[in-house]
């Protein structure tokens, strides 16, 4: 059976879900999205992936085609309809800037897009955990002063020219710095890093999206009186650290096992361990409790 797909408030099959060639998404990268994931059928924090879409689209002027109800109501179909009740699903939501009136600002003509897509995700292996990623330090630099460096935005070649310098020299992604020289982010995750008993991580402001799983992070060292330290700095002490760890939706938290040229002494470290672990545990909680 065909993958199905939401698309301007249809369910249609994969390869009937076109957009059209005028779309400020297409010609000019405008647009947001975000990517949730689905642990056997339920949306971890969908509401927060929510929320924060709404603040993309605040930023880039798009009036959001259709409520968060619906947005949830959605999901939860596709979900059952490409049979992901009982399996681990990448979420994506995308909102297009809809048709163009050539390049006037951020000037609109029609009604925003907005389409939603829900496939199999198979998480990293407990092995693939064990062994950690490796990190370049990026020569791309976070732009501070540019409203897409918070926002979640389809205009991402920053972060993949980044990944592939990474790629090219051997790692598996790139850590970015601002053009202040501040640690900032991986090229699609939060990065922390612990050093002398101390977590630490970016604070906002260092030029990257704060992450719904960076946040569940912080809030969870605060249940367990874990000091986590919001720092602006540069990336000298990662490039030290005991243990570091990056986080996203959907790998949750990955260990790093090096940075640069200072090989991690532990990966995955006590710290990072022990808060995957307290993630994991949160996930199910949620999920029993609906």
């Amino acid at each position: 059976m065909e993958e199905k797909v939401f698309i301007n408030g249809e369910m249609v099959p994969l390869s009937q879900a076109l957009i059209p060639v005028d779309d400020r998404a297409v010609l000019f990268g405008d647009s947001a999205f975000e990517t949730a994931r689905g642990y056997g059928g339920f949306p971890f924090r969908l509401w927060r992936h929510v929320e924060r879409l709404t603040e993309s689209c605040r930023m880039l002027r798009i009036e959001k085609p259709i409520p968060a109800e619906e947005i949830d109501a959605a999901v939860a179909e596709l979900l059952a309809l490409n049979n992901l009740h009982d399996e681990d699903a990448r979420i994506r939501i995308t909102v297009t800037g809809g048709s163009s009136a050539g390049p006037k600002g951020l000037e609109r003509i029609g009604a925003a897009g907005i389409f939603m897509t829900a496939r199999p995700y198979k998480p990293p292996s407990p092995e693939e955990y064990r062994r950690g990623v490796s990190l370049a330090v990026a020569g791309i630099k976070r732009n501070t002063s540019s409203p897409l460096s918070s926002t979640k935005s389809g205009n991402y070649l920053d972060s993949l020219f980044a990944r592939q310098e990474a790629l090219d020299r051997g790692e598996d992604d790139a850590v970015m710095v601002t053009t202040a020289g501040n640690l900032s982010e991986a090229t699609s995750s939060n990065i922390f890093y612990v050093k002398d008993g101390v977590l630490f991580t970016p604070n906002v402001g260092c030029g990257f999206l704060p992450g719904v799983t960076r946040e569940t992070v912080i809030e969870l060292t605060r249940e367990q009186g874990i000091e986590c330290s919001l720092v602006t700095e540069g990336p000298e002490n990662l490039l030290s650290a005991d243990e570091a760890f990056l986080t996203n939706s959907m790998f949750e938290l990955m260990p790093v096992r090096r940075a640069g040229s200072h090989d991690m002494p532990s990966c995955p470290g006590p710290l990072t361990a022990s808060l995957h672990a307290a993630y994991r545990d949160l996930v199910s909680r949620e999920k029993q409790e609906g």
